[in-house]
């Protein structure tokens, strides 16, 4: 399912660079997505705190020529959310156009070869962690949740899964560097071009800009847990 704005707003995923002021423009824009239809460009400049000219830049460079073109737009992304479907399934959809599936074959080569592995994930990751673990356990792997450095350090011959959303937590990116740094595997299912990212042997990755999601979209798994599946399937089925 195709959507011209939302997904742009909420990963940020775009080609082209954006100042501070036309961010703030994208950042209203997304706050008052469902409101945008029914606003004028001159309602538009007063409460975003903007000019006219700064907006039709954000319109151009979103691949428009100008804010009627954007509100058609946003208006035919909303009413698709609304649909009875699409309500019930935009959320999984967003995440799986934004999951990099081709990341998957490497990993499971990785996994196939060393049986024996300790998953490290904090936070909301530690929970979908334990659900890793249970599913690579019943596939007769050695699956051991590490959530301390300390831990980690007693197994010698195992590599390091790291679950991480964003990438860039800095206990995540001190062991991962630390596990790397002695020559070991590291795999992650993490954020596309994070630091665990960089730092991974080998990675499966979104696109998913964790940063631009309020509080409680940041702690949800439901795009690491999709992946996890799909990891899964393919080590069982592969």
């Amino acid at each position: 399912m195709e959507y011209r704005i939302i997904n742009i707003l909420q990963t940020r995923e775009l080609k082209v660079n954006f100042t501070k002021s036309e961010e703030s423009i994208l950042d209203f824009i997304e706050k008052k997505f469902n409101e945008i239809p029914k606003y004028s460009v001159i309602k538009l400049c007063e409460e975003a705190y903007a000019s006219q000219a700064s907006v039709n830049r954000v319109c151009k460079k979103l691949g428009f020529k100008g804010f009627s073109e954007l509100k058609y737009w946003i208006e035919h992304d909303i009413k698709k959310m609304e649909s009875s479907k699409s309500s019930n399934i935009n959320n999984t959809f967003f995440y799986i156009e934004n999951i990099n599936f081709g990341g998957i074959p490497n990993i499971v080569e990785i996994l196939k070869n060393n049986r024996k592995i300790l998953i490290y994930g904090l936070g909301a990751s530690e929970i979908t962690a334990l659900y890793f673990q249970r599913q690579l356990l019943y596939l007769g792997f050695q699956a051991i949740v590490v959530n301390e450095e300390k831990m980690i350090e007693q197994f010698e011959d195992f590599i390091l899964f790291i679950l991480s959303s964003s990438g860039e937590t800095l206990r995540v990116k001190h062991v991962a560097n630390s596990f790397k740094d002695k020559g070991k595997v590291v795999i992650s299912i993490t954020k596309f071009q994070s630091s665990v990212h960089e730092i991974s042997t080998s990675a499966f990755t979104h696109n998913i800009s964790i940063d631009k999601l309020d509080a409680i979209s940041r702690e949800q798994q439901l795009h690491m847990i999709i992946m996890i599946n799909e990891l899964i399937n393919k080590l069982q089925n592969g």
